[in-house]
This record gives structure tokens, sequence and C-alpha cells, in this order.
């Protein structure tokens, strides 16, 4: 699963998450086909004209290596670069809004092993979010939140 799908399954997620509220808009996407940089989804949900919830979300695509000629180490190096871009974009720690890392259900395990015993990001409250292809051929994506991921 390519970081693309990651983003559009993650962005599918917030929509449904979201429908409830008056309007829910994708503030910038950031497409690696495109070559864009910068955090690769910003959303807002509004109530009304104020805004009730904001994501900010880097996505990866799958970070194992297919095959054994590099280790472990470029799954650990990808992933701590996701997070640091995330945290590089905290401006203001607040319950309505929601950092977070996106990556393919399928590396859901490693994730967890770097961040369950991780105290600075439970403190900041770093979620996870796991795409997925669903039998549709849509992507979607399940959000982990805090109280699921640290110990």
């Amino acid at each position: 699963m390519n970081e693309d799908d990651v983003i559009e399954g993650t962005i599918n997620y917030l929509k449904e998450k979201n429908r409830h509220r008056d309007s829910f808009k994708i503030l910038q996407r950031c497409y690696a086909k495109d070559g864009d940089h910068g955090i690769d989804i910003k959303c807002a949900a509004y109530s009304g004209v104020t805004i009730s919830n904001r994501y900010y979300i880097e996505a990866k695509g799958t970070l194992k290596v297919k095959d054994n000629s590099e280790k472990k180490s470029k799954f650990e190096t990808e992933f701590r670069w996701g997070i640091s871009q995330i945290i590089l974009q905290m401006k203001e720690l607040s319950a309505a809004t929601a950092y977070g890392i996106a990556v393919p259900k399928t590396e859901k395990e490693d994730c967890l092993r770097l961040m369950r015993s991780n105290k600075g990001l439970k403190k900041l409250g770093i979620r996870l979010y796991l795409a997925y292809k669903a039998d549709n051929g849509e992507y979607y994506a399940e959000e982990m939140k805090p109280s699921e991921i640290y110990e």
C-alpha cells in the first residue's frame, strides 16, 4: 500500500467520523505522486462556523522492506521521520486537535512496538491511523486513540 492510498483511506475515515458535523473540510492534502511537501493531511470539522475538531496527520506507505537486503532499521527510520514531522506541526495542544501518523494496517504491530512505552508520544497524544483496502476496493482507515496505544 503506497502513501497516497493511506492518505485516501484516512481522509475517507475522517469524513465518515465527522459526518454529523455541519461541514468537514480538507485544508491540505499532499500526495507523494505529485511531489507535494508538507504535512500530508490537514482537516477541520465545523459546528456552524466554529472549528470543532482539527486533524494533522502524516502518512507513510508500507514501511517494511520487501526483501531482506535491508534491515528493519529502514522501518524505524521512516516511522521516526513521520513522527518528527507531526511534532514539528504542533502549534497547540488541545482536546480539539488530533495529531497522528497514518500507516497501512499491516504495519500496526511494529508501530505499536515503537509507540506503546514512549512517554513523550503519550503526553502529546499522538494517534495511529491504520489504512486498509476494503472489499469494495475503496480505501478506509481505523483510528487508535492514545488510550488504546500507550501503557
